[in-house]
């Protein structure tokens, strides 16, 4: 997965370097997103009216194929057993839209974009070419880390209940798990870092199986990141309460009083933490940890 799906890929430039006599070599700008996105969304939508839900078995593995004039079917577009959904998305102040299919919603949680994963998927090109394939994930994966399309995509999804019968000699597995296919612009894949196998401004799909969810803290300080992000825009990278250019999801301080996070916010006689909402707040109405005016020490 880290080889296909880590967002830091996206951080990489893709270097369209031009021979010239002096030896000098240049960086092609990206694409405007604007117009990227109108090309984008032409192939995808033209990639849905041309392609068909083969089948869908009970374990939720789909099979899409080309329409032919041989073998006229009802396209994904137009079918109605997994009607085609949409979520609407603003991206460098363009809006896009992604499209995906929900096969199953799953029966357990839905993550948060700043949770940990483990997903089964398979991602392949318009040109219905697979780059990567992952039926067994092993283990959990930083939702965060990953493309930004399966960050918008996949917590529309809920886990699985997992099943694991004692004394019986079959390993444990994932029912009623979240099930769905994304079908992502490129804005949302890799844009213009080329990666193996899928060139630069590549729309992407993705079949994919949400079987479980760790609830994560990056830092470690009691707080799960999906509650130190910014209540202004949801941001997490900007949360930064004490100005001391550590975001909190990062910070074993938040507000930088020398007194531990982990320790302001653990329920005095005993070594358990606070619920995040159950935090006990200052007479600044702000929370402990986050008034450096206000602590609690621990014995």
């Amino acid at each position: 997965m880290k080889r296909c799906l880590m967002a830091l890929s996206l951080l990489s430039l893709a270097f369209l370097g031009s021979c010239k006599k002096d030896d000098d070599t240049s960086i092609a700008p990206p694409r405007d997103y604007g117009e990227q996105y109108v090309t984008d969304k032409a192939d995808l939508e033209n990639y849905l009216n041309t392609h068909y839900i083969v089948s869908v078995d009970e374990d939720f593995t789909i099979v899409i194929d080309s329409i032919t004039e041989a073998n006229p079917q009802t396209s994904i577009w137009e079918q109605t057993e997994y009607p085609l959904m949409n979520k609407v998305v603003t991206l460098d102040d363009v809006e896009h839209t992604l499209y995906y299919l929900v096969l199953n919603e799953g029966a357990g949680e839905n993550p948060t974009k700043y949770d940990q994963v483990k997903v089964a998927y398979r991602g392949w090109k318009l040109d219905d070419k697979q780059f990567d394939y992952n039926p067994y994930p092993e283990s959990f994966n930083s939702l965060f880390g990953l493309i930004t399309g399966w960050q918008e995509i996949i917590p529309l999804f809920k886990t699985g209940i997992y099943n694991d019968i004692p004394g019986n000699p079959d390993p444990a597995s994932f029912t009623d798990f979240g099930a769905g296919v994304m079908f992502l612009p490129s804005a949302f894949g890799y844009y213009d870092s080329a990666q193996v196998n899928i060139p630069s401004y590549s729309p992407l799909v993705f079949s994919f199986k949400l079987y479980d969810m760790n609830i994560f803290d990056s830092d470690g300080d009691g707080i799960p990141n999906r509650y130190e992000i910014n209540p202004e825009d949801g941001d997490i990278l900007n949360y930064d309460t004490d100005g001391d250019s550590i975001a909190n999801y990062l910070d074993t301080d938040d507000d930088n009083d020398g007194y531990p996070t982990r320790d302001e916010i653990t329920i005095p006689g005993t070594d358990e933490v606070y619920d995040f909402e159950n935090i006990p707040t200052c007479s600044s109405g702000i929370k402990l940890h986050l008034d450096s005016a206000c602590h609690q020490e621990i014995d």
